[in-house]
């Protein structure tokens, strides 16, 4: 007998031959033996935590099954910060996922594998490329002032009770947890200002009694480019560049002529195709658990290979963790785990040559821009070509890279007595401490590249058609690629201690739960880097192969520290189940703040009420299991401001000069905040959980409203820019957001063996700035926030059309006398814009606020699968309706003499083409935002789809094996409604390293 959804063994089945006492109970094998009597027709197979079923045997003497569990989510046990509460009496609002259904998404961080999985939860992928990161957002938090990295929005990551990073979280492997538990809004406030963006509870496995249970899953997959945009050719790009000089009545002689066209047609080089290649995904888990009623175990290692699209480019990363719990003695119970994770990142990397702010990108973006007609090497000498300036493929060749290394140890262990002759009442003590190191190493060494004559009929510089001869001066011409050598390394240490005292217990019709609990943390960090110039000895990626001249050196260091103090309670209440109190308490000390106003205070109360225990909802609400109804109103802190703004700081700078001796001095970092405080939000949350259909149906809708105030804001944009220097933020903004989250899942079978599931996820928000500083000249007017949602909307220019005929032409300068655009009077082919201000000259400030928002009305994702047999297939997808986009400035820009451009250009208007749909080449703002780029961004994607096939008990009894399930996936599948089709909806730029499809196939093996 076997898990419907996950394949594996059933222990504890009943099995009864129907119509009689003959029974038997299936092993931890799942497996059963009965001696059936020769006129029995059936047995009843019956579990708990399943749907009962009977089959018909007829003559066969093996029966194999799968049961359906019954899946009543009120009844599971949530965790929900400092201890756990069963699902019917959460009050918060909270959204789980279980592990299981992560651990066949080829995901390099597990933040990746979470797209579309719980309602308010967001996933932020930054990029395709190997090593990329990828973060969460709780609802959507808009802080007025960043800090360092994204921490001023990123929730706070707990793994099995210790506070640690998003990178500690990122390393997890799905095989070695259980669930992942979302705390939105008010439901965090039991971690104060921590949880002031939300809270990612992890919950990870842990051994249980019984035989060691080996389980491995390994997998393998191919990964490519999800889509390139289409370029133009060659014979394109060069009558694209005829329209532009004859719209400007450039002489003929000037063309580029027709044998020239027929030559570009016959010889076509694709850079980007040179340098491609394939690339593969492995991952391999191994997890073993196991004990005895006295000691479990659980001990796993990971490990997960990926290489991108471009040589050199990789990530390797491993894992190990093992943990043990113990009853030590009557009521006292500890558990201990250490973890390690290792990662290493190398990716070819060029050196201040190209404005993009990822290398990598850089690199994408130079290989697609690059002309058609330009080959990549003559005579094995590579080419130069003035844009990009740089030669991609030689760069991987000059043995050039950027590489990281990560190294985290974790140790986490608890003790937890049950007081004797007190029932209900314990204590817990529990102690984490986490070290990581960091290590960086960047070289970027020069190299040469080649400038070939060009030949060609027409009378021009650009001419396309490349000899095998240098030019005469610069023919050879150096790349520095920055020339140097970078070494960093990075150290942190933190760790944080707690203690508790709790007592749960029930009187009668009452329940009473309260703990109350203190913790303190502290962390510190040290970084250095070194950094050489100009290399000595070729090929040496080591500081002795650069000079010794120390012009050409640069060193720097930092050391942080900090620390917390808090204290915390919470107070859980229930009368006959159905009517539920509860009241959360916490008290911070943050150093970010001055003495007197460090303390933040962070209480929460709220109330829920079972209606569906109420007889009077029984009786005339059938159709409807569980109901609950809650309400949480709740006050958090935010302290994420950079430290000490409080204090003078000062940094070092240069000072005067001394006869011929420059001295140093130090410079003021900016005026101090004495009165900076906490940031404070007050929640409010109405909910509804509940199941109907006999539990087949489950929803949880919550509607919500948060008011910001006392929020970090700067006020530089309010002062004169004679003020010379930097003030520290205020506690000035204030901001309301406010939305709805729906959750539904629907479990069905149509008859014995075919079953469903039908998962769907959905959302509105919307925000109003309250208040936030603003420039005087932009009080009033579209730029200025307040009133407005943080959502800003698309601004750019109002466009009147392309004036495609002279007539149009004349007649529009006749009506506007004097109009220019960027100071030239327009001309034919040109985009005509609106003048906002009046004054006859469109410039920066005829810009308009032309639609009110970019996001989205409103999101929703589904989750769907069946199961047949051993066959299970699930799709993930999401979609959204509403908001606007616009084309990416790559997409928007427009090919030269030296770079090419998307295929969408080849429209552009000119003489040749007077209807094109673009404007001519060099129309003034065709690159700038205005109504021809923006589209509406309603999508819809498939995320992921997975189909398994889980083998037969029968067949796997020789092997001892108690499952094994073959299974392939893939990601980033498909666009099925895309509002910019000339890129995959989910990449950045265009032109950047693309999003990635990637095609696993695998198997999980447990014996």
């Amino acid at each position: 007998m076997t898990d419907d959804k996950t394949g594996e063994p059933i222990e504890g089945v009943s099995v009864i031959v129907s119509g009689t006492k003959i029974a038997a109970i299936t092993d931890r094998k799942g497996s059963f033996s009965l001696a059936v009597p020769a006129d029995a027709k059936a047995i009843s197979i019956s579990h708990v935590s399943f749907l009962s079923k009977e089959i018909n045997i007829g003559t066969s003497t093996t029966i194999n099954s799968s049961l359906v569990k019954i899946e009543n989510s009120m009844e599971d046990v949530v965790v929900v910060g400092y201890g756990a509460r069963k699902r019917a009496n959460v009050l918060g609002s909270v959204a789980t996922v279980q592990a299981k259904d992560l651990e066949e998404i080829p995901a390099a961080n597990l933040s990746s594998a979470l797209i579309n999985r719980a309602p308010g939860v967001g996933v932020m992928v930054a990029s395709g490329k190997p090593g990329a990161t990828a973060g969460i957002r709780i609802r959507n938090p808009n802080p007025f002032v960043a800090v360092a990295g994204d921490a001023s929005v990123q929730p706070l990551y707990v793994i099995d009770g210790f506070q640690l990073t998003q990178e500690d979280f990122n390393n997890l492997d799905a095989t070695q947890i259980e669930e992942i538990t979302f705390l939105k809004d008010a439901a965090a406030s039991i971690y104060g200002s921590r949880g002031a963006n939300g809270v990612v509870l992890v919950t990870t496995k842990k051994g249980k009694p019984g035989r060691a249970k080996i389980s491995y899953q390994g997998s393998h997959g191919i990964a490519t480019a999800t889509k390139f945009p289409e370029m133009l050719t060659g014979v394109e790009h060069a009558q694209l560049l005829n329209g532009l000089m004859k719209a400007n009545n450039v002489a003929p002689v000037n063309l580029y002529t027709n044998e020239e066209l027929e030559y570009l047609k016959s010889h076509r080089y694709n850079w980007l195709d040179e340098v491609s290649q394939d690339a593969y995904v492995s991952r391999h888990t191994l997890n073993v658990s196991g004990g005895s009623d006295n000691v479990t175990y659980f001990a796993g290692g990971s490990y997960y290979k990926e290489t991108g699209n471009l040589r050199d480019l990789y990530t390797d990363k491993y894992s190990l963790r093992l943990g043990m719990t113990a009853k030590i003695a009557d009521g006292l119970n500890a558990s201990v785990t250490l973890s390690t994770d290792n990662s290493k990142l190398n990716r070819p990397s060029p050196k201040g040559v190209t404005v993009q702010s990822e290398s990598l990108s850089e690199t994408v973006s130079s290989l697609m821009l690059m002309p058609e007609w330009v080959p990549m090497y003559i005579d094995g000498k590579p080419v130069y070509s003035s844009t990009p300036g740089w030669h991609p493929y030689e760069l991987q060749n000059s043995a050039s890279y950027a590489r990281s290394e990560s190294e985290g140890i974790t140790l986490n262990a608890s003790l937890e007595y049950k007081i004797p002759g007190i029932k209900g009442l314990s204590v817990r003590a529990s102690y984490g401490r986490n070290t990581r190191n960091g290590l960086g190493k960047e070289y970027y060494a020069s190299y040469n590249l080649y400038d070939f004559q060009r030949i060609g009929a027409h009378q021009s510089n650009q001419n396309v058609i490349f000899t095998n001869q240098l030019l005469a001066t610069n023919g050879t011409r150096r790349i520095t690629n920055g020339d140097q050598i970078y070494l960093s390394h990075g150290s942190s240490k933190n760790y944080q201690l707690n203690e508790a005292i709790s007592y749960n217990n029930d009187f009668g019709d009452h329940s009473l739960s309260v703990m109350v609990a203190a913790e303190q943390g502290e962390n510190s960090g040290d970084d250095f880097m070194t950094k050489r110039e100009k290399q000595v000895i070729s090929g040496i990626d080591q500081i002795f192969g650069f000079t010794q001249d120390k012009n050409f050196w640069d060193n720097s260091g930092s050391s942080t520290e900090g620390g917390r103090m808090s204290y915390l309670g919470r107070l859980n209440y229930g009368y006959k189940d159905k009517y539920l109190l509860e009241g959360v308490f916490r008290a911070d000390a943050s150093p970010n703040f001055p003495p007197g106003q460090d303390w933040g205070y962070f209480p929460s109360v709220a109330v829920g009420w079972k209606i569906s225990e109420e007889n009077f909802f029984r009786d005339h609400v059938s159709f409807i299991d569980n109901l609950k109804i809650r309400f949480q109103v709740g006050l958090t802190g935010n302290d994420r401001v950079n430290a000490f703004g409080w204090k003078t700081r000062y940094t070092q700078t240069t000072g005067y000069l001394f006869g011929g001796t420059l001295t140093s001095g130090i410079n003021n970092n900016s005026t101090p905040n004495s009165q900076i405080t906490w940031e404070k939000a007050l929640y409010k949350n109405l909910g509804f959980d509940g199941t109907m259909l006999k539990n087949k149906l489950s929803f949880a809708l919550d509607l919500y409203h948060r008011y910001n105030y006392d929020m970090f804001d700067n006020p530089v944009s309010s002062i004169p820019t004679t003020f010379g220097g930097a003030i520290s933020p205020q506690n000035y903004g204030k901001m309301v957001t406010y939305g709805v989250e729906l959750g539904l899942t629907y479990n069905g079978q149509i008859g014995q063996e075919f079953k469903y599931n039908i998962g769907v996820i959905t959302g509105w928000s919307d925000n109003r700035v309250r208040r936030k500083y603003v420039s005087d000249i932009d009080v009033n007017t579209w730029r200025d926030p307040n009133g407005r949602r943080t959502d800003n909307g698309i601004e750019g220019y109002q466009s009147l059309g392309i004036v495609k005929t002279q007539a149009d032409l004349d007649a529009f300068l006749g009506k506007n006398p004097g109009y220019t655009i960027d100071g030239q009077v327009p001309k034919l082919g040109w985009i005509l814009f609106k003048d906002i201000d009046g004054d006859g000259k469109i410039t920066e400030t005829d810009k308009d606020r032309l639609r009110s928002r970019t996001g989205g009305t409103i999101g929703m994702g589904h989750n769907l699968g069946f199961s047949y047999k051993g066959w299970r297939f699930s799709v993930n997808l999401n979609w959204g309706i509403g908001g606007n986009d616009v084309y990416d400035k790559p997409a928007r820009t427009v090919p030269n003499n030296n770079q090419s451009a998307l295929a969408h250009w080849k429209d552009a208007w000119s003489p040749d083409n007077p209807n094109g749909n673009y404007p001519v080449l060099d129309a003034r703002y065709a690159a700038e935002i205005h109504e021809m780029w923006i589209v509406k961004a309603t999508y819809m994607t498939i995320n992921n789809m997975n189909v398994s096939y889980t083998l037969p008990n029968k067949w796997l009894g020789r092997a001892k094996l108690s499952s094994l399930r073959i299974f392939a996936t893939g990601t980033n599948m498909w666009d099925i409604i895309n509002p910019t089709p000339y890129k995959y909806s989910r990449s950045n730029l265009s032109t950047d390293y693309p999003a990635t499809r990637v095609f696993t196939f695998g198997l999980n093996v447990t014996m």
